[in-house]
């Protein structure tokens, strides 16, 4: 028996393929500022800093910039605030100093380098970034102590956005937060009182000494001035004293004569508040001032010495 096996060639095609990937416009989620209240420094700043995922689903390494901003706001979260940099509503951070290490900006955006969080290479998607911002001394206070409506009806906002290399952006908002910035009444003084040599029984006369007070917080400022007694021995003073009654201190001018200077020093147990109203500062590099011009007078009778004492001046709100 011979039997016989056929094969047949079936004739086969090939389908070409063909797509093309498409830009995804990246995405960010979970932005927080990592504080509810900022409690300011006077004369000084504070570190605020924000966290926020970004996902752009071509890859983490897509993400070119990232910028973020911190501003006063209304009572509603602005997604769209383009404020310009302002030391008193607006802070602005980005990621050029990661592009330029020329760059030396204080406020920066950093992709984060730790495990989970930083971008692993270019199957990755996501990565996280921390933004920062040095809020300064003279930024508007939002709580409830704030000195008028505007301000505690207020808020401040965190807004982020992220742009890839194709130029497509995102933009969000810290929208379940609600964050203030803390009022801060205070002040710096600068000058000592250093009476001349003045004999009992008369006063300095026109020979003023200046205190300069400056507002170094962020709400227009009066000021309570008080002192204690001067006496040889201070602060013991179980020896000869100068009430600090004898002490009168005024606005100006500078040589006003010791019989006109508008106040009498108050003891520190009962300090007087001085209408100085010193307004807030527009930026950090400028400040408002006023001086205070002081006199005493040394009482008949009193014994030869070198008295000390202290005056004390405390930031109020106007």
């Amino acid at each position: 028996i011979v039997s016989f096996a056929a094969i047949v060639n079936a004739d086969s095609n090939n389908a070409s393929t063909s797509v093309t990937v498409g830009n995804a416009t990246p995405s960010i989620t979970a932005l927080t500022l990592e504080r509810t209240t900022v409690t300011l420094t006077e004369n000084s700043s504070v570190w605020a800093s924000s966290s926020f995922t970004v996902t752009d689903n071509n890859s983490c390494q897509d993400v070119a910039t990232v910028t973020a901003r911190f501003f006063f706001s209304s009572t509603t979260n602005a997604a769209s605030s383009q404020c310009d940099e302002d030391d008193r509503f607006c802070y602005l951070a980005d990621n050029q100093q990661e592009n330029d290490a020329s760059l030396t900006r204080l406020n920066r955006c950093i992709a984060s380098t730790a495990s989970g969080k930083n971008c692993t290479g270019a199957s990755d998607t996501t990565v996280v970034y921390d933004c920062g911002f040095y809020v300064h001394y003279v930024a508007r206070p939002s709580d409830g102590s704030a000195p008028d409506a505007d301000l505690t009806a207020g808020i401040w906002t965190v807004a982020a956005s992220a742009t890839d290399l194709a130029y497509a952006s995102t933009t969000a908002t810290n929208t379940t937060q609600q964050v203030e910035v803390g009022t801060l009444n205070a002040l710096n003084l600068s000058g000592n009182i250093s009476y001349p040599n003045t004999a009992a029984n008369s006063d300095t006369g026109t020979t003023n000494q200046t205190v300069t007070v400056t507002n170094t917080g962020n709400t227009p400022i009066d000021s309570q001035v008080s002192g204690d007694i001067m006496c040889t021995d201070y602060s013991t003073c179980g020896g000869n004293v100068i009430d600090e009654s004898q002490q009168k201190f005024g606005a100006g001018p500078s040589n006003e004569d010791y019989s006109a200077l508008e106040f009498t020093l108050a003891a520190t147990a009962s300090p007087a508040t001085i209408e100085m109203v010193l307004g807030t500062t527009t930026a950090t590099t400028s400040a408002v001032s006023t001086s205070t011009y002081w006199g005493i007078a040394i009482p008949n009778g009193q014994a030869t010495g070198d008295y000390t004492g202290q005056n004390t001046f405390t930031a109020v709100a106007d």
